[in-house]
């Protein structure tokens, strides 16, 4: 093509950032008054029922991070439908995207289901543009065109006072969201992946964790695509052979029903100050052995790395780290957000590594297993002296 004057410039559509994610709960005031409480999220506004729409949606925002609860008031529907077959799940992650209608085009041309063609909705603050594409599972993307817009976050929705309990309780520090990953059916891994090149225009990524063979030890196969600007990581896992009897992916699609959204990686700059807060606001952390600890000590020995952080608080707080030579991550995990094992929020801070923490299954199996031998010979200790 011409570069010449008048040449019309061709673009392809691109994702730019994560916009909002969308849960479908049974109670979507009382689960975003949960992320107020627990995690430090703000209020953000309210969208009420409609007779077109027969729900109601609560958003929270904490710095970039925007979440949506949607809850039905009829029990016709899809949420309604959804929640029944699944619990509470994510059901969508919305992306603020460039170039809307060549993105739509593109996904039409890869043979995505479009749940909803590109439409607008207005109020006094401008318009939003955007489109509905089907994913895994029962999952959906929003793509966002809001560059008409100067609302609050949506039309429709209508501000709300802050919670006071926020005024009293510490700062979480949660910045933005790092990746969203999902587990997949088996055998529809490599599908999952081409959907995303085919359809939004995003490429597989590279991951640190992939020079190593830890199937064994996590049960798991992994990819992962990110979009062209790399701040849009979305990962996703299936069952493989390995230690354990069963995968965590297959454990996870048998509670959903599905393929979908298992966790949620939130950013921190100060891991162990958000844990601290985090804890100090009753929020439920997955705790990890104690040996685990030992094992982290003995591998970081080895290794030419500093870390910053003090690994007696890492411990005090159930902070886990991946390393290499280059750099490092530190993540910690909150315990499952509803009653079916499958959604929860990982916590998590990079210096200068870009994995996944994939070396941790196998530290944590071998603290298992340290533990309990550590128990083998406390039990033997005490049978011994019985037996004198």
């Amino acid at each position: 093509m011409s570069k010449g004057k008048g040449a019309v410039k061709r673009t392809e559509g691109k994702v730019v950032s994560f916009d909002h994610l969308i849960f479908s709960v049974a109670n979507a005031k009382m689960v975003a008054s949960y992320f107020q409480s627990r995690f430090g999220f703000k209020p953000l506004a309210v969208r009420e029922q409609t007779e077109s729409n027969p729900a109601i949606s609560h958003a929270v925002r904490l710095n970039a991070i925007t979440i949506v609860f949607q809850s039905p008031t009829s029990s016709n529907g899809v949420i309604a439908q959804d929640l029944a077959a699944h619990g509470d799940f994510v059901k969508d992650v919305a992306f603020e995207v460039e170039d809307l209608e060549q993105l739509v085009k593109r996904a039409k041309g890869g043979g995505a289901e479009v749940v909803q063609d590109i439409a607008e909705e207005r109020d006094d603050s401008g318009f939003v543009k955007y489109a509905v594409l089907r994913t895994y599972g029962d999952n959906t993307h929003t793509l966002v065109d809001r560059s008409q817009y100067n609302g609050l976050f949506w039309p429709g929705y209508k501000p709300v006072e802050e919670d006071p309990l926020n005024i009293l309780l510490p700062d979480t520090n949660l910045l933005y969201i790092d990746h969203v990953e999902g587990n997949m059916v088996d055998g529809t891994l490599e599908d999952s992946v081409a959907w995303y090149e085919k359809n939004l225009n995003m490429h597989k990524f590279w991951c640190v964790d992939y020079k190593h063979d830890l199937v064994p030890y996590s049960c798991i196969s992994s990819a992962s695509v990110i979009n062209r600007d790399e701040n849009v990581l979305l990962s996703m896992n299936e069952a493989a052979k390995g230690l354990r009897p069963t995968s965590k992916a297959t454990e996870f699609v048998k509670a959903l029903g599905t393929s979908g959204v298992e966790h949620i990686a939130l950013y921190t700059d100060d891991i162990v100050a958000t844990m601290c807060n985090l804890q100090a606001r009753g929020a439920e952390i997955l705790h990890f052995p104690p040996t685990y600890y030992d094992i982290i000590k003995e591998q970081l020995s080895g290794s030419s790395l500093q870390i910053s952080e003090d690994i007696e608080e890492m411990r005090k707080y159930s902070i886990l780290i991946d390393f290499d030579e280059r750099g490092y991550m530190l993540q910690a995990f909150l315990k499952h957000l509803q009653a079916r094992p499958t959604v929860f929020i990982e916590v998590l801070q990079r210096r200068n590594h870009r994995g996944f923490g994939a070396m941790n299954y196998k530290w944590v199996f071998e603290a298992i297993e340290r533990m309990d031998s550590v128990k083998q010979l406390e039990e033997a200790a005490k049978q011994i002296k019985i037996e004198a």
